[in-house]
């Protein structure tokens, strides 16, 4: 092969590559519309003091019920990328998002909405240059991914014991912990969208695999706006 031709083959995988992570980011941001959408209807029919919305959050079993099925959409989309179509796997990622949307709707009302779109408006900062960062950097983060796993793991027993001991909930220190752990995650899952790209051939679960990226990256833009948002509420409250 010529010089000219490894050259212009080198430029359109780039150009091809580019066109897989803009899919991921459209996925992702479809699901982060629809999550704002929902959250900011129902934040509205709550202030508006609409008796349907308030029913949603007066029993602590539809809660419960949520966050099943936020679980089972989950493990149903991470399960079901070789076996479902695409327009499937985003009906789970969307379907996810829609209940994060109506989990977040009382946000805005526990810290104060200033509070909320300042720890948003951080969230987005940090995420970009965590995802501008994972996907330049020539260090192969995907092979922390124990380490990763670890450190998250640790976080969810932090989290539930602090659930038990108030001294630890009003500490900041997980806080700090939990944007750490996602921030860094958010550069390791963008690099494995390389992964996906370049391990799998054309088809239907190359474009699964994009769904599944923004699925994960937009967790961890959830997870980085809900510990902005503990920190910034914990600084306000102390003020």
């Amino acid at each position: 092969m010529s010089e000219f031709n490894r050259n212009y083959s080198t430029i359109d995988s780039t150009s091809s590559l580019n066109s897989y992570i803009t899919k991921v980011f459209v996925n992702m941001g479809v699901g982060l519309a629809i999550t704002t959408v929902v959250s900011f209807g129902l934040y509205m029919m709550l202030m508006s003091g609409s008796s349907l919305a308030y029913a949603l959050y007066a029993n602590p079993w539809i809660s419960f019920i949520f966050l099943a099925a936020q679980i089972g959409l989950a493990i149903a989309l991470g399960t079901g990328l070789s076996r479902f179509s695409t327009g499937t796997c985003r009906a789970l990622f969307y379907g996810y998002s829609a209940l994060t949307g109506i989990t977040f709707a009382v946000l805005p009302m526990a810290y104060g909405l200033g509070t909320f779109f300042t720890a948003f408006l951080f969230a987005a900062v940090l995420f970009g240059c965590c995802a501008v960062i994972g996907h330049t950097t020539n260090i192969d983060l995907t092979r922390f991914g124990g380490m990763l796993f670890g450190a998250l793991l640790a976080l969810v027993i932090m989290t539930v014991i602090s659930m038990f001991i108030p001294a630890l909930r009003q500490n900041l220190f997980i806080g700090y912990i939990g944007l750490l752990i996602f921030l860094v995650y958010t550069a390791f899952d963008m690099q494995k969208i390389k992964q996906f790209y370049y391990g799998v051939g054309e088809g239907t679960l190359k474009e699964n695999l994009a769904v599944y990226a923004a699925f994960q990256l937009y967790l961890d833009f959830i997870n980085i706006l809900i510990y902005v948002l503990r920190i910034l509420g914990s600084r306000s409250s102390r003020d």
